[in-house]
């Protein structure tokens, strides 16, 4: 009897043990295929592809370059904070910019971010990110090279050409997969009306202009930086209708609830501030068949920008962006 109870609980003791290594087994293969970083490549519906994305994140240059699967690149250009006793400070002197500033785009890296974690719990996908990280006073990555660094400063135009660069990476990763895709430049605007300026590289004047004398000269559409999509979208939309049409980021935009300009019921600025866009959407946008990325500068107003309605602007803001790319891109 005594061996029987003995032979028992040696039995005992094995079956425990073995239902605590099956769940350890079991705890760490649920530990190990939840990694945050990791969606599948088929917007996280089952049944697709196995195969997984893993972002990577980097910073090179005081460049951030976060790496992404969808036809779409964020930047964020003016809200650098970080400075450096090697690099020489851009004065009005040194750097004669017509525009120079050194501004900070307050809160645009903070509404970056929450653009591209909408996106990804909206799609299951990562749009490409690229922050300067910099500040504005030693680098302008909106301006072309001799306005944006001081003259002989190496270590400043590697920066600037490091941004660029993480760009044009972005851009031929987008075209290799997708064959197309779009460019949004994040800034942020003081002007008094609160309004987002959606920039095309198309200055106040010719914006002014209506839609009939634009339809008429096609360097309208040729020197706009969404002049691929003008030759190739699905809807057949022409210059005028995807510029400020109905179906036009701004209409998408203005559908959502934020206040914008250029769209179909506030078709140009008049004598009112604009901004038109800058070395950005002119260097990466598909402006006089440049390429097959689209580009639009966007300058947010003070109020889509703080953070009492930061979340809800950028809601408002990817769901116009999926709504347009759903209507016009051939994806």
């Amino acid at each position: 009897m005594v061996m029987y109870k003995y032979m028992a609980n040696i039995a005992g003791t094995c079956m425990l043990i073995r239902r605590v290594l099956i769940w350890s087994i079991l705890f760490v293969a649920v530990s190990c295929s939840s990694k945050s970083d990791t969606l599948p490549e088929n917007n996280g519906s089952q049944g697709g592809s196995s195969d997984a994305f893993m972002r990577r994140v980097e910073v090179t240059n005081y460049v951030e370059y976060r790496t992404g699967n969808a036809p779409l690149i964020i930047s964020v250009p003016h809200d650098g904070t970080t400075t450096d006793a090697a690099l020489v400070l851009r004065t009005k002197e040194n750097c004669p910019d017509p525009s120079f500033s050194t501004a900070q785009d307050i809160y645009t890296t903070e509404l970056a971010d929450l653009i591209d974690s909408v996106f990804r719990a909206k799609t299951g996908k990562y749009p490409y990110m690229v922050i300067g990280r910099v500040s504005r006073k030693y680098v302008d990555f909106n301006r072309e090279q001799k306005y944006a660094v001081v003259a002989g400063s190496t270590k400043g135009v590697g920066i600037y050409n490091t941004y660029h660069n993480r760009i044009k990476a972005a851009a031929d990763s987008i075209s290799k997969k997708n064959g197309a895709g779009l460019l949004l430049d994040i800034h942020g605007h003081s002007h008094e009306i609160q309004q987002i300026e959606l920039g095309y590289l198309l200055k106040s004047s010719i914006l002014n202009l209506d839609d009939a004398t634009l339809a008429a000269d096609e360097n309208y559409a040729y020197k706009s930086s969404i002049y691929n999509l003008v030759k190739n979208n699905k809807s057949g939309s022409t210059f005028t209708a995807l510029l400020r049409g109905t179906y036009s980021f701004g209409s998408y935009l203005y559908k959502n609830g934020l206040a914008c300009i250029p769209h179909s019921a506030n078709l140009s600025p008049g004598d009112s501030p604009y901004f038109s866009s800058g070395e950005i959407t002119q260097r990466h946008g598909s402006s006089q068949g440049s390429g097959v990325i689209d580009a639009i500068q966007c300058e947010f107003n003070r109020n889509a920008r703080e953070e009492v309605n930061r979340k809800n602007t950028a809601e408002a803001f990817v769901a116009a962006v999926l709504e347009y790319m759903e209507k016009h891109y051939k994806l």
